[in-house]
């Protein structure tokens, strides 16, 4: 018996040696641990799939979602909304109406007179609250609706974000603020000062980077814009209080703009212009003269020069007033149409003249200007301006 049990054993063990005996029990082992694992799995109870983020199998979350993404931007629009309208009240505000507030400690004039110190910086904080604002509500409308619509989502948001930020947060809250700036920014005082802080280490950034990109002479044409827009503040004032009347703020008003005219708004052109051919005499100077009611004649060659300037008093005044033409021109001033009417009013004053030839870039005459169109130009305008600002005032 035990030489049998042996000479099994012996058998047993040469043959679990061969290749095919090993590959038979791996499989084998296998196909038990198979069975094992799915005796073990059938013991644990199923579970439905769990929905996904987009709620495509919950449309309670689908909703909830919708929901605060609606609420974003909702927020977004009213941030929007108020810092539009704070932009158009910092241009409009009554620098006047702020400093008597200040001097009766109005707690919110104080703040905002504080935070006026540094306009650009106030105005800088309000367009990257704005932009920001406007960018984030149009991107989640946007994502939404094609979320919904797929690419027709595009054109659905178009046709509803284009009259919201057209007047809804563009016109009609400048419209408000414009109409009430003291009233609409002292509300606003203090969210004006905490966005400040906020972006306080990117605007005093941007500052030091202005300081050095930007020359000094900027900054002092700057201080004296303001100056001179207050100036325009006080008149209004003076007028409201009785101290001045529509036509002497009018004129103030353009003695302080008139920097800004150019000459070709003043000029007269060249098919209007009474002018002398050199070869004239000094008898056809009277007689244009005496039939235009001129006295100043700019001289004119045939190629569109200007040669002078012939006054005909100097002719009259004359004891021999029958010498050539040449005798009495004068030199005349010359200028282009984009110099400032101011800077020709002084050299036409420092030459004791009352004309001057406007040239273009080849040195050819366009056209004249004079003393007398430059002050009719400050007289109209001055009473066109007093009677549009006495039409608004009874208007509203």
């Amino acid at each position: 018996m035990k030489t049998f049990v042996f000479v099994r054993l012996s058998v047993f063990k040469n043959e679990a040696n061969t290749p095919d005996f090993l590959a038979s029990s791996l499989e084998q082992g296998e196909r038990t641990k198979v069975r094992g694992l799915g005796s073990r799995m059938r013991d644990f109870p199923r579970r439905e799939p769990s929905p996904n983020f987009t709620g495509e199998n919950n449309p309670d979350g689908f909703r909830g979602s919708g929901m605060i993404i609606g609420s974003i931007i909702f927020c977004c629009w009213i941030v929007s909304f108020f810092f539009n309208g704070i932009e158009s009240g910092l241009l409009s505000i009554d620098p006047i109406r702020l400093r008597q507030n200040v001097k009766r400690r109005v707690p919110a004039a104080v703040r905002l007179n504080r935070l006026l110190q540094h306009p650009e910086r106030l105005l800088v904080t309000v367009l990257l609250f704005t932009n920001a604002a406007d960018i984030l509500g149009l991107f989640l409308l946007t994502r939404e609706l094609v979320r919904s619509w797929g690419y027709a989502g595009y054109f659905v948001s178009l046709a509803i974000a284009l009259p919201v930020y057209l007047f809804l947060l563009s016109v009609l809250p400048k419209s408000l603020f414009r109409r009430f700036p003291f009233r609409a920014l002292a509300q606003l005082a203090g969210v004006l000062e905490l966005a400040s802080l906020l972006f306080s280490p990117l605007l005093e950034l941007g500052a030091r980077l202005g300081k050095l990109l930007l020359p000094d002479r900027a900054a002092k044409r700057a201080r004296l814009f303001a100056g001179r827009e207050e100036l325009k503040h006080i008149t209004e004032q003076s007028e409201l209080e009785g101290s001045l009347t529509s036509t002497e703020r009018a004129m103030i008003h353009n003695v302080v703009d008139f920097r800004s005219v150019k000459v070709r708004d003043v000029m007269l052109p060249l098919a209007k212009v009474v002018a002398l051919k050199p070869s004239a005499s000094t008898q056809e100077a009277i007689e244009l003269g005496a039939s235009s009611g001129l006295d100043r004649f700019p001289v004119i060659t045939s190629g569109g020069q200007p040669a002078g300037l012939v006054n005909v008093l100097d002719i009259l005044l004359d004891q021999n007033g029958r010498k050539p033409l040449d005798n009495y021109v004068r030199r005349i001033v010359t200028t282009s149409e984009e110099e400032s009417a101011y800077r020709v009013v002084q050299q036409l004053r420092a030459a004791r003249l009352g004309l001057a030839a406007v040239l273009d870039r080849k040195k050819s005459c366009r056209g004249i200007v004079t003393i007398e169109e430059l002050v009719r130009r400050l007289v109209s305008s001055s009473e066109n301006r007093a009677t549009k600002f006495a039409l608004s005032a009874l208007v509203f």
